[in-house]
């Protein structure tokens, strides 16, 4: 399984309203994604001081699954409203054990 992890830091102004509408679109990804096993999202809340806002972990069956999912139709929609309120800080893909 492939775990794909991207971090965000929202901008300024970011509109509460359109984040809401990008929780939701990600919440529907999980089925409509081949190989797409599990995504999790959500703010970060540590107490340590870290240089992201929030957090993205998808698994995937395989590193093709991953590469299918930057163009899938139903990932498509998020590029607009991810960039009006966020901006990606890194992204990580790396190989975990089954559960």
């Amino acid at each position: 399984m492939i775990r794909h992890v991207v971090f965000f830091t929202f901008t300024a102004n970011h509109d509460p309203a359109v984040l809401e509408e990008w929780r939701a679109l990600l919440d529907g990804l999980v089925g409509k994604i081949p190989g797409l096993v599990r995504l999790s999202h959500g703010p970060d809340v540590s107490s340590s001081e870290r240089a992201w806002d929030y957090a993205l972990v998808a698994d995937f069956r395989t590193r093709n699954d991953v590469r299918a999912y930057a163009t899938h139709p139903e990932h498509l929609p998020l590029f607009p409203l991810s960039s009006a309120i966020s901006e990606q800080i890194a992204s990580v893909d790396f190989e975990v054990g089954e559960r």
